[in-house]
């Protein structure tokens, strides 16, 4: 779990840490279970009084419908607006973003505001791949009062001229791979970078940006940015510095990127070791801004995995869209215990599913348990022990899963109500479909026995002879 923090004022800092568990008292039985939707616990979602609330627990699409009709209007202007902008943004709509919270800018005299609105802005720019104007728009909320890192300003900038992930056509897909998985469970892909083997990647879907140790950088030939130079947290908020570059190139299953950036972390940060895992140190992992280009389907049981680059689709649907965008990372619409909506932080680079105090406090959940500690092992080798709870229910798509026990996340910020991780994940067949903003699942095997046809992309035509 890999992240660039940015919902403060105070401070834009970058994060990081993968997480693994390693706990006698901690159970891992679970159960797949049909998704039993239920009432939600609020008889009116959203108004004009909860919208701010609503929109930061994971109501987007509600609160963008609710500014965009009538009730938009009984909420002042300038906030409106900003808020609308935020919404925008979290759906992946960042031309609507931009153009929103462009007027939220004109009509907010207020600096700190401005400095929010501005930091979204860098943040639709980032995702956008247009790192120069990312770089503008950071520099100019540091002016406004927002804490951003200069070192993270500067490496925006030497994006400048660079397409990023240039080279693969839309729609190109990769050759189904195999990957490893388990021990720890972790998904990792090998990788190619400027045409020399890097070794085995981990998928990280909870990493901001795609990271390296300085060796696998050194020896792979990737270009460091003078300056660029920022410092990040890991998942018990150790503090460490991390560098940040270009690699030329970027090849797994037969496909191939240019320009590619990368975070580069110090010798040692990605390396765990444990009696059950024994030494694990991958020379580093994929992240989000990468994974995002394509559209992926993981068959975990099969231990194989397809990605196609993204195709955009002619239109989402705000009911099927469960997957958003939130300070730099991916997030997902859960139910918890039946009841919507929660907003988890999707990390296939976390073993550990995991939910968070303001998780349970807005989920009226009972049953905290603070005298069952749980080891976890963090990026930077570091540990922490959390607390645990019992007989939690958390759902997705069709399905839901029963966790006898899940670790509660006590140091973290801004994950919403907890972590999708690879303990929700490795029993199903998962599409994680970045074109139309979805993560669907189905039992594993559910789809290859209905269906023996390719997985294609969204619309796509047979391929001949297939």
């Amino acid at each position: 779990m890999l992240s660039l923090r940015g919902p403060s004022r105070k401070t834009a800092a970058v994060s990081a840490g993968v997480a693994l568990v390693y706990a006698c008292t901690f159970s891992r039985e679970l159960r797949v279970l049909p998704h039993a939707l239920g009432p939600p616990l609020s008889p009116a979602p959203v108004n004009s009084i909860n919208a701010e609330e609503q929109l930061e627990r994971g109501w987007i699409p509600e609160v963008q419908a609710f500014l965009t009709t009538s009730g938009g209007h009984t909420v002042p202007a300038g906030q409106a607006l900003r808020l609308l902008g935020q919404a925008l943004l979290d759906s992946g709509d960042f031309a609507g973003a931009e153009a929103t919270l462009a007027r939220a800018i004109e009509r907010e005299p207020r600096p700190a505001l401005r400095a929010d609105a501005l930091w979204m802005l860098s943040q639709a720019a980032y995702w956008r791949g247009d790192f120069a104007e990312s770089a503008r728009l950071a520099k100019s909320a540091a002016e406004a009062g927002r804490s951003v890192p200069p070192g993270w300003i500067s490496f925006l900038a030497s994006g400048t001229g660079r397409t990023l992930y240039g080279g693969a056509e839309t729609g190109a897909r990769t050759r189904p791979l195999l990957i490893r998985f388990g021990r720890p469970s972790l998904p990792r892909l090998d990788v190619k970078v400027n045409d020399r083997s890097a070794g085995e990647m981990i998928l990280d879907s909870g990493a901001t940006l795609s990271l390296l140790t300085e060796s696998a950088a050194s020896r792979l030939g990737v270009e460091l940015v003078q300056g660029a130079v920022t410092s990040f947290r890991g998942l018990h908020r150790a503090e460490l510095k991390m560098r940040l570059g270009w690699a030329r190139s970027l090849s797994f299953g037969g496909v191939t990127l240019r320009d590619v950036p990368f975070g580069i972390l110090p010798d040692g940060t990605l390396t765990f070791e444990s009696e059950a895992v024994g030494v694990f140190s991958p020379p580093g992992v994929l992240g989000v801004h990468l994974m995002k280009e394509f559209d992926w389907r993981f068959e975990f049981e099969q231990r194989r995995v397809q990605a196609i680059r993204v195709v955009p689709a002619a239109s989402r649907s705000p009911r099927e869209q469960n997957v958003f965008f939130r300070r730099l990372r991916p997030m997902v619409r859960v139910s918890f215990n039946g009841r919507p909506w929660s907003l988890f932080l999707l990390d296939t680079g976390s073993e550990a599913t995991m939910v968070t105090p303001a998780g349970l406090k807005a989920n009226r959940f009972e049953g905290y348990e603070p005298s069952a500690p749980i080891t976890l092992e963090g990026i930077g080798q570091s540990r922490v022990s959390w607390s645990k709870v019992s007989n939690l229910t958390l759902g997705i798509s069709k399905w839901a899963v029963w966790f006898r026990n899940l670790v509660v996340n006590e140091g973290s910020e801004g994950i919403g109500d907890g972590v999708i991780g690879m303990s929700f994940l490795a029993p199903f067949d998962a599409e994680l479909r970045f074109s139309s903003m979805t993560l669907t699942l189905e039992r594993a095997g559910e789809r290859r026995a209905r269906d023996a046809e390719p997985w294609r992309p969204p619309g796509a035509s047979p391929e001949p002879g297939s």
